[in-house]
């Protein structure tokens, strides 16, 4: 999906395009598919994508469809969000390294806290 997701972007000045407007509806089902973490690794890995070009790229999410644990883990690999409508610097934004390098570490203490048991 990231390299879709860069030959996307990548093509539309190519293709003669100003802007390329890409917008991604994330369901339920794809999170499940993939298991949190890696969705929230993949997500992450979207920031250091889309920084190579001037194109809006949305994730849109119903938020009534997921755990809030989850949802402020998705808020925060976000660093520009809109709420009730407003489009907003997003002051809960984690820049990906330290956001990837929280969930290997999470991933290391679920592994430690399974074989402890």
């Amino acid at each position: 999906m990231l390299a879709l997701l860069e030959e996307v972007l990548g093509s539309g000045a190519a293709a003669g395009n100003a802007l390329v407007r890409f917008v991604s509806r994330v369901e339920p089902s794809l999170v499940d598919k993939a298991g949190e973490d890696n969705w929230l690794e993949y997500e992450t890995r979207v920031n250091y994508a889309v920084s190579k070009y001037n194109d809006p790229v949305i994730c849109t999410y119903d938020l009534t469809n997921f755990s809030a644990s989850l949802v402020m883990d998705m808020l925060r690999v976000h660093p520009v969000v809109i709420v009730g409508g407003v489009l907003q610097e997003n002051p809960f934004f984690v820049p990906p390294d330290q956001f990837l390098l929280e969930l290997r570490e999470r991933k290391s203490a679920r592994r430690s806290a399974i074989q402890a048991h």
